[in-house]
């Protein structure tokens, strides 16, 4: 087992020094690593129907969803991949995990909730730099952009051109891509929270911090997020990715084209983004219901 514990060591070092994987996708590897060594018997030897048995008890540990499994599945594969082809394809060339994932859709909120949500959290021309202004701003940009909220929160200030919109991330596998804030009062209000920052001089720091100066987290934003929520009464959860889900339906909702959506959210394959189009039905069968114009006419 200490060998295996090497080789894992090494083979995130690989993926840290020569790959350059961003900080979040070591941190899952090494995750979901560290979860395949612990449900390692340890005298079981490392080969291909012991690594099978290993990720067999994975699937079916009763804690663990399925995208969870499925997560921890291709993790190890990477891995077995990496450093031992031979290892590999007797392990991954004739098998492979059945994990059910139940068909979820994504869960967005409504225009109208986002509106009301902002409107909650509106703040005077001169409050730009508080709390609320920062927390506005963030929510708007996740809505108008579709950013994830770690991309959001670890935006740098060189990143960002509040003079043309464009907003350079660094996403999931680090893939690099442009966004673009098209709305005029979103755009005014980056500006406006960029000049605020004392030290805008440095192109290196964080766009967002905290009350403390320190920079903001996905998680302080998702508490600001859940006060939020309960100062407008809404009845129901809302999380910052549930902003994301809101942007890539509204989009496709408004007739934009599915490829520009991909783009826009960084999605590596158009088919994680037409999970948006059944969100996008399922609105369309909803209002045709509430509608329903044939009921005077039957």
């Amino acid at each position: 087992m200490s060998e295996l514990n090497g080789a894992i060591a090494q083979y995130l070092e690989h993926c840290r020094v020569v790959r350059r994987l961003a900080p979040n996708t070591i941190a899952a590897y090494e995750s979901d690593l560290a979860q395949f060594m612990a449900h390692m018997n340890s005298d079981e030897r490392v080969t291909a129907a012991g690594i099978q048995k290993c990720l067999t008890r994975i699937a079916q540990d009763p804690r663990l969803g399925p995208a969870t499994v499925r997560r921890r599945y291709a993790a190890v594969r990477a891995f077995i991949r990496a450093t031992d082809e031979k290892l590999a394809l007797e392990t991954f060339g004739a098998w492979k995990l059945a994990v059910r994932t139940p068909k979820r859709l994504p869960r967005s909120i409504t225009k109208a909730e986002l509106n009301g949500l902002l409107r909650t959290v509106s703040v005077p021309s001169n409050a730009v730099g508080s709390t609320d202004a920062t927390t506005r701003l963030c929510l708007s940009l996740l809505a108008a952009t579709g950013l994830r909220v770690s991309e959001l929160c670890s935006l740098r200030l060189r990143q960002v051109r509040s003079d043309t919109g464009e907003i350079i991330v660094f996403g999931k596998g680090s893939r690099e891509r442009i966004v673009i804030v098209a709305n005029a009062s979103v755009l005014k209000a980056l500006a406006q929270h960029i000049r605020s920052l004392h030290d805008r001089e440095d192109a290196d720091v964080f766009l967002f911090r905290n009350s403390r100066g320190h920079p903001m987290t996905p998680q302080c934003l998702r508490l600001r997020l859940h006060a939020l929520v309960r100062r407008c009464r809404m009845n129901r959860s809302v999380t910052p990715h549930m902003l994301r889900h809101t942007a890539a339906t509204l989009l496709l909702e408004g007739g934009v084209d599915i490829r520009f959506v991909q783009r826009l959210l960084g999605h590596a394959s158009i088919a994680t983004t037409q999970m948006y189009t059944h969100v996008s039905d399922a609105a369309l069968r909803s209002a045709l219901k509430r509608a329903d114009v044939m009921r005077a006419v039957l």
